[in-house]
């Protein structure tokens, strides 16, 4: 199977769906299973206690480089 090819602003777009989904009281937004399993496989996100999934450190500094203010050295 194929990992899933993230376009521009995507990846930062479900992340952020999943940190929001774990907030207290969030109302839940799905996260597609094909997508879900391409940030686990770029362990993002992983399987919390409760079964939901959580954004991990590199998903949270992947997250706050897809943020406009974001500096990219090139």
């Amino acid at each position: 199977m194929a990992l899933h090819r993230f376009q521009k602003g995507e990846l930062g777009h479900w992340l952020r769906v999943v940190a929001d989904n774990g907030e207290p009281g969030a109302e839940q937004t799905e996260v597609p299973d094909h997508v879900a399993k391409a940030l686990e496989t770029l362990r993002c996100i992983e399987a919390g206690a409760d079964g939901r999934w959580r954004i991990t450190d590199k998903g949270r500094l992947a997250l706050r480089m897809e943020e406009p203010g974001a500096i990219h050295l090139g």
